[in-house]
């Protein structure tokens, strides 16, 4: 691999580990202000600590998230880094599936976004905040199983391509149960279809940096 790609490739792991990071802190400020009401990771959606109003959501979810604006700013940072790490790496990618990779992870970039410009104080199915999370949860964990079936890896790359087919296909059926099963704690469904992605990028991101040491990497 040439200076120019190992570089390319060392920035989009790098780009992979701050997108999950930056979420994850993002969520455990936004989560720990809560106080009136405390906020539940079983029971409150990811979504709810975006909203700044306090409100009583339709399925009696009370929801008022004093620093909305870290936890929406993070899933805006997080659509655009995530996004970035995926453009990064696409010389990793079969040239076939090059396209699809780029265009279902540019549709995951989005929906994080719209899910930050979009609090989740309704959830009508035409409102934009369920429009970005549908993209941002769909064209994740489908980007998941595109890289586990195109990754040009070496035979010691199967592990990690295991990886993201095992992740990609548990995401897409925790969020299938999630939005069949009405119950106080159906939230950990939805929480365990997004925590797919956030885990990938940091196995991604450590194995690309740690494994092959970027400059070591055969295409």
């Amino acid at each position: 691999m040439g200076k120019f790609l190992s570089k390319r490739i060392l920035m989009g792991a790098i780009l992979f580990m701050l997108a999950s990071s930056v979420y994850l802190i993002a969520e455990a400020i936004s989560a720990q202000a809560w106080t009136n009401p405390e906020y539940s990771y079983s029971f409150h959606y990811i979504s709810d600590l975006g909203v700044s109003k306090r409100l009583l959501i339709d399925d009696g979810r009370e929801v008022y998230s004093p620093l909305a604006g870290v936890m929406n700013t993070g899933f805006i940072l997080y659509g655009i880094l995530s996004a970035g790490s995926y453009i990064a790496v696409l010389p990793l990618i079969k040239d076939k599936a090059k396209w699809s990779v780029l265009g279902f992870a540019l549709i995951q970039g989005v929906g994080n976004v719209l899910v930050g410009l979009f609090p989740g104080e309704t959830y009508d199915y035409a409102s934009m905040h369920i429009i970005g999370a549908a993209m941002a949860i769909v064209g994740g964990n489908c980007t998941l199983l595109l890289m586990g079936i195109y990754l040009k890896l070496k035979k010691q790359g199967y592990i990690v391509k295991a990886i993201a087919l095992l992740l990609g296909n548990f995401g897409l059926i925790m969020l299938v149960t999630f939005l069949l099963t009405n119950a106080d704690h159906s939230a950990v469904f939805e929480r365990l279809s997004v925590y797919t992605m956030t885990a990938w990028n940091l196995i991604f991101g450590f194995w690309l940096i740690k494994k092959y040491k970027i400059q070591q990497y055969a295409l």
